[in-house]
């Protein structure tokens, strides 16, 4: 499932929920890989880009190869998402 085009005006990848290792749903462009803390960093344009080593997304949470997976419609509906126009 997918939410939006990717905004940044370099890239054409889709944004996608994402559930990290510690247990909290973030969103990520499945392309270039820029990554949204939350609904309202996505809405207000504020991502961070993640790197090596540590790939931190926030304190606590990082998205490091392995540690994640894409998020199902019940992870979604758990982290108070389910009501935006999620495409399948």
């Amino acid at each position: 499932m997918w939410l939006d085009e990717c905004p940044s005006f370099w890239d054409e990848g889709r944004v996608r929920p994402l559930v990290t290792e510690s247990g909290k749903v973030v969103l990520m462009c499945d392309s270039c890989s820029a990554v949204w803390p939350t609904l309202a960093d996505f809405k207000e344009m504020e991502h961070v880009e993640p790197d090596e080593p540590d790939w931190a997304v926030t304190a606590g949470v990082h998205v490091r190869p392995g540690t994640f997976r894409w998020a199902s419609a019940q992870d979604v509906e758990v982290a108070g998402m389910s009501g935006l126009n999620w495409r399948p």
